[in-house]
């Protein structure tokens, strides 16, 4: 995560914490060390890869001289920096100011003043703290307004996509697992997509670029990180939305990584934290990046492969077959099998059925067309409304 952000590490070390100390995190004879080694290798950052109360932080500041920051802080300045849009920055500052909002416990001496108050209001003093508590707090409901509007278009969007037959199906996964690779392969786009930890901020949606199914929106949203900092999950939480409204639910799973077991783990953890409840009928496992494992080892996962997984290579194309059927398997496990007769007058209809259905007969009558045709029952429910009217 540092060399994402250009950060030069010089060292770096696993220090067993039995019992984390309260004011310091480290104990004396660690602090010590930690002051050595900060002065003998000249660095002017230090990165604690764990969550640092504001205390711990002033503190160890105090007494090694350098700025230390906690993983929540370095996962916050990668969004700002991968942040393309004016709602992901927005979230990236609502994140930001939560976050700093929970460090304003007198780390600076200037907090200690207090300011007089107007002679023509009277009144208790008020201290810089809790000026600084109150502009921070004033900004963030000026960020979650501007968010809100957001929010209220994204919403418009979803009742126009409701009042449509649109299946939605949700990229998620771990970040660089190769999610808006696929989403690229899969629909033609070309959304950034880069080996680098947070490429895809924004939520980007489009058309699912395959003819045998119909009417399906592929959305590619950002990626998860193992102790996604709380502040970001709330922050992103209106974009992450787009998850609880999927269809199907897509994990994409990095293969070539030693840690993708563990990494799962997280995304099952955050999918469950945004309120998804996954099942067997709506989601499906992508083993990604086929290309980069050892043959050897490929064969074993196949044989012990669900049948919920694909193995698939975004980048060769490899397997995006296997993962296209799969998907029109997902929303046609409950598809009908349905007979109608349509006037020669209900030409709109019958472009309807065409575009949201699976014609499978159809024939010509004296007074009417006779259809037969396959069709999810959602859109069965529909297509009886528009009969009706």
């Amino acid at each position: 995560m540092a060399k994402s952000l250009g950060i030069k590490v010089v060292m770096s070390d696993i220090i067993r914490i039995d019992k984390p100390n309260n004011s310091t995190l480290l104990n004396k004879g660690r602090l010590e060390d930690l002051a050595g080694k900060v002065k003998e290798l000249e660095v002017d950052l230090v990165i604690i890869d764990g969550k640092l109360t504001p205390i711990q932080q002033r503190n160890l500041e105090r007494y090694i001289k350098i700025k230390v920051i906690d993983r929540t802080r370095l996962i916050l300045d990668i969004f700002e920096k991968r942040a393309s849009t004016r709602e992901g920055a927005l979230q990236v500052e609502l994140a930001q100011l939560d976050y700093q909002k929970t460090r304003l416990v007198k780390s600076w001496t200037h907090l200690e003043r207090q300011r007089g108050a107007l002679s023509f209001i009277g009144g208790p003093g008020e201290s810089q703290l809790e000026i600084d508590k109150r502009l921070i707090n004033d900004q963030i409901i000026k960020v979650k307004k501007k968010l809100k509007e957001f929010n209220n278009t994204r919403q418009l969007h979803r009742n126009q996509r409701s009042k449509k037959p649109y299946c939605i199906v949700a990229l998620v996964g771990y970040t660089n697992a190769g999610k808006s690779t696929l989403f690229n392969a899969l629909t033609g786009e070309e959304v950034l997509s880069k080996d680098m930890l947070f490429a895809t901020l924004d939520t980007k949606m489009k058309r699912l670029n395959y003819t045998n199914a119909k009417n399906i929106i592929l959305s590619d949203t950002v990626g998860f990180i193992s102790e996604l900092p709380t502040e970001l999950v709330m922050a992103f939480r209106s974009t992450l939305e787009e998850v609880l409204y999927a269809d199907i639910v897509i994990n994409v799973r990095d293969l070539s990584s030693r840690y993708h077991d563990v990494q799962n783990l997280d995304v099952i953890n955050t999918i469950d934290q945004i309120g998804k409840e996954v099942t067997s009928g709506n989601y499906i496992e992508v083993l990604n990046k086929i290309d980069l494992v050892e043959e050897e080892t490929l064969e074993l996962i196949k044989k012990n492969k669900a049948d919920n997984q694909v193995l698939i290579s975004s980048v060769t194309g490899k397997g995006l077959d296997d993962l296209l059927q799969l998907i029109e398997k997902k929303i046609n496990i409950e598809n009908e099998i349905h007979e109608i007769q349509l006037d020669y007058t209900k030409s709109s209809i019958e472009n309807w059925l065409y575009e949201n259905a699976t014609v499978l007969n159809k024939e010509y009558k004296d007074k009417h067309i006779s259809f037969k045709f396959q069709i999810s029952k959602r859109n069965h429910t529909r297509l009886l409304s528009l009969i009706s009217k």
